[in-house]
């Protein structure tokens, strides 16, 4: 006479079960030893790399190609000096740095000598800088103003009016 349990146990459901398994631990161990390499971008899902899913430090400068970062790239208002270690900035203290960006300046088509600024604070001095310029805008110069005291980008356009700023970076002796 069968019981409930040996009537069910049949050599079928058995290699069924032991397929099982084997199969479910088989995804795990593969899950657990993926090889160098073998996640690259193409694979990845939109978006399912997100800022909050990073470990702090994970992603350092060494780890960047060349121009994967760019000032198109970085949202207004991200960067600012209380963000930098000081041993990225030289041992400066953060509270000596200020990022000022300029007014934008609109260019009219066909001219030449458009210039935009951006004045330090009180008490700093311009050690670096930068501009965003539009598409139709060609850059002539940029470097600090005359007295130091900021950053200054001059342009020309063709036939297409641009607008052009500057940014300063801002540093207190």
């Amino acid at each position: 006479m069968k019981t409930p349990l040996t009537r069910h146990l049949t050599p079928g459901n058995a290699v069924a079960m032991i397929a099982l398994v084997i199969a479910l631990g088989g995804t795990a161990v593969a899950a657990s030893n993926l090889p160098n390499g073998s996640v690259t971008t193409a694979k990845l899902a939109s978006s399912s790399v997100t800022s909050d899913k990073l470990a702090n430090s994970a992603v350092k400068s060494a780890k960047l190609a060349n121009a994967s970062v760019t000032s198109a790239k970085i949202a207004p208002g991200t960067l600012d000096a209380s963000r930098f270690k000081p041993d990225v900035l030289g041992g400066l203290s953060t509270s000596k740095i200020t990022i000022v960006a300029g007014t934008p300046v609109n260019v009219p088509a066909s001219s030449t000598g458009t210039t935009a600024t951006a004045g330090c604070p009180a008490g700093q001095r311009a050690v670096s800088g930068g501009f965003n310029v539009g598409s139709f805008a060609v850059v002539d110069a940029t470097g600090p103003t005359g007295d130091g005291l900021g950053w200054s980008v001059t342009a020309e356009t063709g036939a297409t009016p641009a607008s052009i700023s500057a940014t300063a970076v801002c540093v207190a002796p």
